[in-house]
This record gives C-alpha cells, sequence and structure tokens, in this order.
C-alpha cells in the first residue's frame, strides 16, 4: 500500500491524467484505411499509418474551440 502512495501519478506532483482509451478513437479511422496497406512492405505499411494517426491528432487539435 505504500508503494501506492509514493508512486501513484494521482499523489506526484506536476503529472497529470491520461486518457487509456484514446487509442480507441484512432480504430475506426484506421480501420478505413487498413485494407490498402495489406499489400505493402513494412516500412511503407507503418509510413501510411503513421500519416494517418498525425492526420487525425491534427484535426482533433485544429477543432479544439476556445471557451
Amino acid at each position: 500500500d505504500s508503494c501506492y502512495v509514493r508512486y501513484a501519478s494521482n499523489f506526484i506532483h506536476g503529472t497529470g491524467r491520461i486518457d487509456g482509451e484514446i487509442m480507441e478513437t484512432l480504430w475506426v479511422p484506421l480501420n478505413i484505411i487498413s485494407p490498402s496497406t495489406r499489400g505493402m512492405g513494412t516500412l511503407h505499411c507503418k509510413e501510411v499509418l503513421d500519416y494517418q494517426m498525425n492526420d487525425c491528432n491534427f484535426m482533433k487539435m485544429i477543432c479544439i474551440s476556445k471557451s
């Protein structure tokens, strides 16, 4: 129990919480393009998936409204 209090991010000053389900928000866009990556080489496949994930993150960033 003392380890939990010592190392849990809830009690460490300056740390934040993360959304453990954030990867699930990428599944739908990745499922759309995944059939096209089946015939690609490993490096090309990684590049295409990386591009798609970066695009998803960029779209999330520009859609955040200032309130």
